[in-house]
């Protein structure tokens, strides 16, 4: 109706000038109504739930760095490429048993205790493994000085 007077007016021919004489109120504010739902084309974020694309791109790439890593560090023994197998393999290993413990301990089998306990469990397996990899790094021959002589032993005949 308000479209019609301007129109009439003279004012329609421009449609700047359409738009600078619409009144301020019907420009700001717009109406809702409770039957009408908001349309997306992507998918919602839930900001507790975390952003999994990320997460899933990043096991994806340590898993293929893991191709190159492990057989890089043990052609070529280092503190260094040491420490990088066994911060990769420890994450490439916890990712791995997380999705197994929430595919499996899921809450509606063990209700909403034993999940968070095998989470924390599987929290305090990779610190330590981690840890341990790290203390062997430090204070023994490393992960590579232990793969190498563990082929190099020969059987006993």
């Amino acid at each position: 109706m308000a479209l019609a007077r301007f129109i009439a007016a003279g004012k329609g021919g421009n449609p700047h000038m359409l738009l600078s004489s619409f009144p301020t109120t019907l420009a700001k504010s717009p109406v809702y109504s409770p039957n009408v739902r908001r349309f997306a084309l992507s998918a919602s974020r839930n900001s507790s739930a975390g952003n999994h694309v990320t997460l899933w791109n990043a096991e994806r790439v340590v898993s293929a760095a893991l191709l190159g890593v492990v057989p890089f560090g043990i052609m070529f023994p280092s503190f260094t490429g040491d420490t990088l197998i066994a911060v990769s393999v420890v994450m490439h290993q916890h990712w791995g048993l997380e999705a197994i413990v929430t595919d499996y301990v899921r809450p509606i089998l063990f209700g909403t205790t034993v999940p968070k306990l095998a989470h924390g469990l599987l929290l305090i397996v990779s610190a330590a493994t981690l840890g341990g990899l790290f203390y062997f790094n430090y204070n023994d021959v490393g992960i590579a000085g232990c793969v190498k002589k563990i082929w190099a032993t020969k059987s006993k005949e």
